[in-house]
């Protein structure tokens, strides 16, 4: 499933790995964790 996702995607390699998270390459996994981060804010 998550090889489908990636597929898509089809994410660069980060030139900047520091601001990486910024740029629309992130990967679903990076997505998975910042969505997860901010619901555990909101609660």
């Amino acid at each position: 499933m998550h090889d489908e996702i990636r597929t898509r995607h089809v994410p660069q390699p980060p030139e900047k790995p520091h601001g990486s998270w910024r740029t629309p390459d992130f990967t679903v996994v990076d997505t998975a964790l910042e969505v997860t981060a901010y619901s555990l804010r909101k609660k």
